[in-house]
């Protein structure tokens, strides 16, 4: 009888025990490296200002334009567990639309892919990252410089995220563009911009 009343007084402290376990294991996990997992996700939206020429500067024009832009970003790796390094690679798509504010046009419009490596240390808001991109791009900029409307971009981002919540973070980057279309037109001498970028990213 003893053995059956401790039998039983075990199994019903196993059962508190699973029932408080399933409950930490299914609780939401707030801490922002979380948003950095496998398969995790993201939308951003914000806006940048770009100047040309810049780097190869010889007969370009000066072309400025700013707007804003929406990205989508899907996390392709989990963290790497240690080291200065320690992050994951994210793949990002993004639409852009700008206008022409100094320069012979009125619009430069963008679909980029980005490849982006966050830099994740355990128990900072703080998140550098590093990203290049390509795409195509869509302008009326003077035909001198292009030769047509429908061109190629290259780009490359450094920035910074700070985590103001566990599912949200306000982002700054340093942002260069070259824009041309791979001679595939007469006039192919291209743009060469730089600039910032500033956005707000929701993960989920």
């Amino acid at each position: 009888m003893t053995f059956l009343r401790t039998l039983g007084i075990l199994v019903v402290s196993a059962s508190f025990a699973l029932a408080g376990a399933a409950e930490i294991s299914d609780s939401p996990q707030t801490d922002h490296e979380t948003n950095f997992r496998s398969g995790e996700a993201e939308v951003s939206a914000g806006g940048l200002v770009l100047f040309s020429p810049s780097i190869a500067t010889h007969n370009r024009p000066t072309v400025n334009y700013s707007g804003g832009f929406i990205q989508y970003g899907h996390m392709l790796s989990d963290l790497k567990e240690s080291g200065p390094l320690r992050g994951n690679f994210e793949v990002l798509g993004e639409l852009c639309g700008s206008g022409v504010f100094v320069g012979d046009g009125t619009y430069v419009a963008s679909v980029t892919f980005w490849l982006r490596y966050n830099l994740v240390k355990s128990g900072w808001k703080w998140v550098p990252y590093m990203q290049l991109g390509g795409g195509v791009t869509l302008t009326d900029v003077n035909h001198d410089i292009f030769g047509q409307d429908f061109n190629f971009n290259l780009d490359f981002a450094a920035g910074v995220r700070y985590l103001v919540s566990p599912r949200c973070s306000l982002n700054a980057e340093f942002r260069f563009q070259h824009i041309s279309n791979a001679n595939i037109a007469e006039h192919n001498l291209g743009i060469n911009a730089q600039g910032v970028a500033l956005s707000v990213s929701w993960f989920f």
